[in-house]
């Protein structure tokens, strides 16, 4: 895996072996970061479900101002921070070991915001929806703020999560990207 834009550009990002660990494509990475455009400089970047930490060091890449990258699974996480270390980002970013709905909370009641929030959750799990909820329960999502959601074909996204309407949707094959901003 590489990272295909911005200053870190064609910079090698090491992975999983095997498939524990499923890392968004390159042309989906490439299409959601060409859907945000601007919006992605200075941004406070959040990756959760963080697998390689793939995301988040792409959206610092291409000017994202701090980015956080919550994985449970210690040997993904092992390999986030290799990642990060060898791109000399732990600056500018933090990478934590917990499950996404206890870190949310923690973030939460830290007070923290997010410009821009990546889930890439486990797609048997159909968690996306309850994922979404649990970030606008805890009021982690800054006011002019983005979700991105990337899930499986067989995941219906409603148009309206709470106060977060859904304002596009990319179909890749098998896979969906959904944007949600609040209403």
């Amino acid at each position: 895996m590489r990272i295909v834009a911005g200053k870190l550009k064609n910079r090698k990002i090491y992975s999983r072996e095997g498939r524990d660990t499923r890392p968004t494509l390159e042309r989906i990475k490439e299409a959601v970061f060409s859907i945000l455009g601007e919006q992605i400089e200075n941004a406070r970047f959040l990756d959760l479900y963080s697998g390689t930490g793939n995301i988040a060091i792409e959206a610092l890449s291409r000017g994202a101002k701090r980015a956080v990258m919550i994985e449970k699974d210690k040997e993904a996480l092992r390999i986030i921070i290799e990642n990060i270390n060898n791109l000399n980002l732990a600056d500018n970013c933090r990478a934590y070991k917990n499950d996404v709905f206890r870190a949310i909370e923690i973030l939460g009641r830290k007070n923290e915001k997010f410009d821009i929030i990546f889930l890439d959750p486990p797609y048997k799990e159909n968690i996306s929806v309850k994922t979404i909820k649990k970030i606008f329960e805890c009021e982690i999502l800054d006011e002019n703020g983005i979700i991105i959601s990337e899930h499986g074909v067989y995941e219906k996204m409603p148009e309206k999560i709470e106060k977060f309407v859904k304002y596009d949707e990319r179909n890749y094959n098998k896979k969906i990207v959904s944007f949600y901003n609040f209403e």
